[in-house]
């Protein structure tokens, strides 16, 4: 089956071994009329590798680049849309070419394959029919905590993704407002030195003493027991997160996730003076 003419296909790439690339995708790389990549020398490794001698050119999700490929899929030109790793559009540039594709008329075809967040998933071993997948945190701090403590009041598994220069600064925030949060951790999915660990935050501070590598977490928040959470039990898990560091707000936000008592009920629990430093 050949590519259609005037069509974008979002093609995924394998995130580490060459070998999880599919038939499909290298079809479509060889038959497109011209491939769009997030850094071309990358592509370019991809493509010598499979022996593919399309014509590659860069595309990022400026104006000018997604008007350009735009105008070329309405010429009848056919494209791949192609990042550095795994499938564009989701962590990586292609958003606004596709969404400009879809208002154009042009049809847009994607080509899956693998993907960091399922792959841990898969091995994760965790019981659940619906995880969250987040992405990347926010590089300020107090934006990265807000998000993790509302990670963790979902209740829900959820996936993040992290660089290695700032693996650390996530888990140190985490350590803090999610001790009790159990974490499973891939370092260079599908890679040579591939690597997926599973532990407490501060366990993993112990670990990774020198991030090297990408790295996928799954976090499992704490189950709550209902049964043992008394006002007196509540009113030590605030204090214990204030000594922590964590704000009288995100204490209640966090040991409401943690208990399973309304936010209200754990907020009048507080154990410190209305005066004290960490209302």
């Amino acid at each position: 089956m050949a590519t259609a003419p005037g069509s974008l296909y979002v093609v995924a790439t394998p995130i580490g071994n060459l070998e999880d690339i599919t038939l499909r995708a290298l079809r479509v790389l060889r038959e497109v009329d011209l491939i769009a990549a997030e850094h071309v020398p990358v592509a370019l490794t991809l493509l010598r590798h499979f022996e593919i001698t399309t014509q590659v050119r860069p595309y990022h999700d400026g104006n000018e680049d997604v008007a350009a490929y735009v105008s070329e899929l309405r010429d009848g030109r056919s494209i791949a849309l192609v990042s550095d790793a795994g499938t564009p559009a989701i962590s990586d540039p292609g958003r606004r070419l596709v969404a400009a594709a879809v208002d154009a008329g042009v049809s847009v075809i994607p080509i899956p394959g693998a993907t960091a967040p399922i792959a841990l998933w898969s091995a994760s071993g965790v019981d659940a029919t619906s995880v969250y997948i987040y992405g990347f945190l926010p590089r300020k701090r107090a934006a990265r905590r807000n998000a993790l403590l509302e990670l963790i009041e979902r209740g829900l598994p959820t996936i993040l993704l992290e660089a290695p220069h700032r693996l650390r600064d996530c888990l140190q925030d985490l350590a803090q407002v999610g001790p009790e949060t159990q974490l499973v951790i891939g370092r260079e999915l599908t890679k040579l030195h591939e690597q997926i660990w599973r532990g407490s935050a501060q366990e993993a501070l112990e670990e990774f003493a020198e991030p090297r590598g990408e790295f996928t977490i799954l976090l499992l928040p704490a189950d709550p027991d209902l049964a043992s959470w008394s006002d007196d039990a509540i009113s030590q898990a605030l204090a214990d997160a204030a000594a922590q560091g964590a704000s009288r707000s995100q204490a209640a936000r966090f040991v409401a996730q943690q208990s399973g008592r309304p936010r209200r009920d754990v907020y009048r629990l507080w154990p410190f003076e209305s005066h004290d430093r960490h209302r």
